[in-house]
């Protein structure tokens, strides 16, 4: 077989190999992406955890303060009732006003952080709900990297055999030219030749779409056991058999 038929053949299990792998890929992809949302999303959850249990032990914390504080009341008022003097009366008046003070700013804050406390709790409860959703999204994508790895892991074992081999079957040098292009341009080492019009002879790379001389059109015609690339994108050129056949000096 000529080494074009040899490249092109090549080229083709390349671009189905990729293909193949590029659907796995892409569901893997998928997965990785809900995976690194539901790790965002159990982070926030935790974050917000902490915070909902702050404010709850700050809450308690006051209303604790503020059932003291009324304790005291309380007993100074109690203590009121039994003192003998004007004077005495008075600075429990004046106690009791402080502590009522004191009470009400315990309050405030109380009132402050329930509130707080509330808003963090319907924040959580969202979070969690979104975790749930985020769990199932990642089981969907799971399953779809296993269906993926169960529907082309034969195919694709099959196909880099047959890729493989069809490597083995060029010359070094010109694998190693194929491998070095197909790095550059992300798999399409190849490019065929366009026919832009026949009257004039004009023709283009299907890769860069840059005209290319007839000349270079003629050497892929004429040499079975050299490589020709296009002088623009460096990818290896090739003609179609229809092309090939409709252009040929015998037509």
């Amino acid at each position: 077989m000529p080494l074009q038929e040899d490249l092109r053949q090549l080229f083709l299990l390349d671009q189905q190999l990729r293909g193949m792998r590029s659907r796995l890929d892409s569901a893997t992809t998928r997965h990785q992406r809900q995976l690194k949302k539901l790790e965002q999303s159990n982070r926030q959850k935790s974050e917000l955890a902490d915070q909902y249990k702050q404010a709850q032990v700050k809450v308690t914390g006051l209303e604790k303060q503020a059932a003291e504080i009324e304790q005291r009341i309380t007993t100074l008022r109690e203590q009121m009732n039994t003192v003998k003097n004007h004077k005495e009366y008075q600075a429990l008046v004046v106690e009791v006003n402080t502590i009522k003070v004191e009470k009400g700013k315990s309050e405030d804050q109380a009132l402050e952080h329930m509130t707080k406390a509330e808003t963090l709790k319907n924040e959580l409860d969202a979070i969690t709900a979104d975790v749930l959703a985020q769990e199932k999204l990642v089981v969907v994508a799971e399953n779809e990297v296993k269906t993926c790895r169960a529907e082309l892991g034969k195919q694709l074992d099959e196909l880099t055999a047959k890729r493989d081999l069809a490597a083995q079957e060029l010359p070094t040098d010109v694998r190693v030219t194929f491998e070095r292009i197909a790095v550059l341009h992300d798999g399409d080492a190849m490019a065929h030749i366009i026919l832009e019009d026949r009257k004039n002879m004009e023709y283009s790379c299907s890769g860069c779409y840059m005209q290319q001389p007839i000349e270079r059109v003629s050497a892929l015609m004429s040499r079975g056991s050299q490589i020709t690339c296009c002088a623009s994108c460096g990818r290896i050129l090739y003609l179609e058999p229809e092309l090939k056949e409709a252009i040929s000096p015998t037509k």
